[in-house]
């Protein structure tokens, strides 16, 4: 293969660039896209475009670029390593490498063919490159002092020295380069590398200013060498010496590190001290966060390295900064609420007959929590540094915030607790509007439970008077014990371990409440409710810590909104799993009447309201005809199914207003299932559903799957008839999704085989 004069016009750009490489593959890219797919030409701009874009990383080559891109089972692109490229690749290399121009080219290109091995002697393209770098790094840096002659002042950070930089580093990373392919294979050029790569360490400390990027890219791979280290130790020493002023102690600690590699193990100790007094240097330098990371850095130097008296400076200089010190800024988002939203939750309270009832509402509605979320693709993530300002303290580092999308699910499940709170708020505080209650009206109801003795509810009717008093700082201090303490009695009724025997020198124990927390789903708490209580009282990184943050003082007052989320909490905690409150409406309900307040209270039997877990899903009455729209009555179907099923519609669009209708409305199409099902078989006669299900599928008039679904709602519907469980919940989507199955089972059973003609259209049940 011959050189093409426009593709090596195009290699030999670069020769007066500070950056070659870059320039050399801009105008092979500009020349590939001049030229149409199969000529000549544009396959040489391509293998020799791929060259210039190849980048080392963890000791291998590889390119993700236009015609050689490669990509994974996700459709990521990959990197694609030197030896997969198509020989035609390197034959071209093999051709332009001899006629280029730049050293840096022609080293590039050697380099990439002695990775590949091509060749019949691929050990001459290795020492190719090596020459070639090491006339690369004299070329560039010639170039940096032509620029640096140009300009007899140039100001730091301008455009001229700028580029006296680029030409710098570049020089320093060719001659790495050269090194890392001499030393392991023990080439005789090895000692001269060694030599200019310390000379040139030495000239970028004697440059104004110095060059520790220039610096760092000469030192770092001599350091880690056995049989080279000791012939950098003195360019180290005096680097050390160097960086000791303002603003250069965080290269000084590097470069102290860096030393400690290349002395004897009889010396780390006094290098571990020097060390340490540069961390703390540097910490005395610097405010604000930028000296927490500092001292943090410097305990675990200490620590490390045994620093027992050093670790202990630390923790006093760090334990001085104080809260003002560190500019903490309160980042808000503003979070527009669904229209009506806190006006709905109100209304709920106002349908309330009593205070009992409005309490118990609130301490059975268990706020919507999402079970799995995914980071929203493209949302930048950043490097996040967790601090306890009490401390202050770090108390995490991560690179990112979001490891397989766990991190946002706890975030979002915060945010959606958060809002939460606000409809609570909102529905304590009209409690308090409309029934007036006092801590000695709230006492006798909060110690109905066996598990709430009324010494102990003293405490909480309290909590709730400070809440509605304003003194949040009350509120919590009495409501949080008294949540644990009903929590632990629940347990301990439920014959659940709640104390841990001595064992050895431990002690035994009453557990505390991250045990307990543990065991919700062993007490049998419905869903959410142990997620809702784990993320607001538990410990775990991502959750409010709220218990442990407020009795331990280690946070202001927290919000009015989640003061009162503890205080649903506890109601929950109180009376979860047990009956709600008569309905007397009378005066010698043990509470006070509710005040007047509108007309909707006034009345014996309230106008139905919005149910606020509805809001969730939709924001208005009109919104549930979208929800609904998609279930059609079968045609043809018996009337009275089909009467059955479009009260079972209706029911699932009113559970806007009562949210468990949702479930009542599945409940209710089974009844047109067993209708139909009596209708196409000709002895059903009598028999209860099951026997039905079993005669449709032996005859094969229901398909397994068909058979499976009536057998589950069978189930159900039996527990609930019989008393076994209370009404599940469903979001309106979900109950018009398992809805849309039974309508559609119920035309394929009636579709599928002629009706007996001894078959009557009866709504008459007769069993389940």
């Amino acid at each position: 293969m011959d050189a093409l004069p426009a593709v090596l016009s195009a290699v030999n750009s670069g020769v007066d660039s500070c950056e070659p490489l870059h320039k050399v593959g801009r105008e092979l890219r500009a020349g590939w896209s001049r030229t149409n797919p199969g000529e000549e030409e544009h396959e040489h701009f391509a293998a020799l475009w791929a060259a210039m874009e190849f980048r080392l990383q963890d000791g291998t080559w590889g390119v993700v670029l236009g015609p050689f891109r490669s990509t994974d089972d996700n459709g990521d692109l990959v990197p694609r390593a030197v030896g997969e490229m198509p020989p035609a690749v390197f034959e071209a290399w093999v051709a332009y490498a001899p006629e280029t121009s730049h050293p840096l080219v022609r080293a590039r290109l050697h380099h990439l063919l002695w990775v590949a091995r091509q060749g019949t002697q691929p050990i001459e393209h290795l020492r190719s490159a090596v020459q070639s770098y090491r006339d690369a790094a004299g070329a560039l840096l010639t170039k940096a002092e032509h620029l640096e002659a140009l300009v007899l002042a140039p100001e730091p950070g301008g455009a001229a020295s700028f580029e006296v930089e680029v030409a710098r580093l570049a020089a320093a990373d060719a001659l790495a380069l050269a090194y890392g392919l001499a030393a392991p294979t023990q080439q005789p050029e090895r000692t001269g590398i060694v030599g200019e790569m310390i000379a040139l360490g030495r000239a970028a400390l004697a440059w104004k200013p110095p060059s520790p990027g220039v610096l760092g890219r000469m030192t770092a791979p001599l350091v880690v060498s056995t049989h080279d280290k000791p012939a950098v130790r003195p360019l180290l020493e005096r680097a050390v010496d160097e960086y000791c002023g303002e603003g250069r102690f965080h290269y000084r600690v590097e470069l102290l590190e860096e030393l400690r590699c290349a002395v004897d193990a009889d010396e780390h100790r006094d290098v571990d001290e020097r060390i340490h007094r540069a961390h703390m240097e540097l910490a005395d330098s610097s405010i604000g966060f930028r000296k927490l990371l500092a001292l943090e850095d410097a305990a675990r130097h200490a620590r490390d390295s045994g620093l027992t008296d050093a670790l202990d400076e630390v923790r006093r200089t760090q334990q001085k900064i104080g809260r003002d010190e560190l500019p903490i800024d309160t980042i808000g988002t503003p979070v527009p609420l669904p229209a009506g939203y806190l006006e709905a939750a109100s209304a709920a309270i106002d349908a309330a007959d009593s205070v009992e009832h409005a309490l118990h509402f609130i301490a059975t509605t268990p706020p919507t929590m999402s079970d799995s979320a995914d980071l929203p693709s493209g949302l930048l993530s950043l490097p996040t540094v967790y601090i306890n300002p009490n401390g202050p303290v770090v108390t995490r580092t991560v690179g990112s915030d979001s490891t397989g999308g766990e991190g946002f699910l706890f975030r979002q499940h915060v945010f959606a607790l958060d809002v939460y709170g606000l409809v609570v708020e909102a529905q304590l505080d009209r409690v308090r509007d409309r029934f007036r209650p006092t801590a000695e009206d709230l006492v006798p109801f909060f110690a109905g439970p066996e598990h709430a003795p009324e010494t102990r509810m003293r405490g909480l009717a309290r909590a709730f008077e400070a809440f509605w008093e304003g003194d949040v700082d009350t509120a919590l201090a009495l409501a949080l014990p008294r949540l644990e303490g009903t929590l632990r009695r629940r347990l301990h009724a439920a014959d659940i371990a709640v104390i841990t025997h001595a064992q050895g020198e431990t002690i035994g124990q009453v557990q505390q409440l991250g045990s307990l927390l543990d065991k919700l789903d062993e007490l049998g708490f419905p869903e959410p409710w142990p997620l809702v209580l784990r993320t607001v009282m538990g410990n775990a990184e991502g959750q409010m810590n709220l218990r442990n943050n407020v009795l331990h003082d280690l946070v202001d007052t927290p919000s009015r909104h989640r003061a009162a989320l503890v205080l649903q909490i506890a109601l929950a905690v109180l009376f979860l799993g047990e009956e709600p409150p008569a309905r007397t409406g009378s005066a010698a309900s043990g509470t006070r009447m509710p005040v007047t307040w509108n007309a909707v209270a006034d009345q014996r039997l309230p106008f139905p309201v919005p149910d606020p877990r509805a809001h969730h899903f939709v924001t208005r009455y009109a919104d549930m005809h979208d929800v609904v729209a998609g279930l059609t009555v079968p045609s043809g179907i018996p009337q009275s199914a089909a009467t059955v099923l479009h009260t079972s519609r209706e029911l699932l669009r009113h559970s806007y207003f009562c949210y468990e209708f949702s479930t009542v409305a599945l409940l209710h199409a089974l009844i047109a299932m067993e209708i139909v099902l009596r209708a196409k078989i000709s002895d059903s006669g009598t028999k209860p559903l099951h026997a039905l299900i079993k005669q449709g599928k032996e005859s094969g008039l229901l398909t397994e799957r068909q058979t499976e679904f009536l057998h589950e709602g069978r189930k159900l519907r039996n527990r609930i008839a019989h008393g076994q469980r209370a009404h599940s919940v469903m979001p309106p989507h979900w109950g018009a999704g398992m809805l849309a199955t039974s309508f559609t089972l119920i035309s394929e059973v009636w579709a599928d085989q002629p009706t007996p003609p001894a078959a009557t259209d009866t709504g008459e049940g007769t069993g389940i």
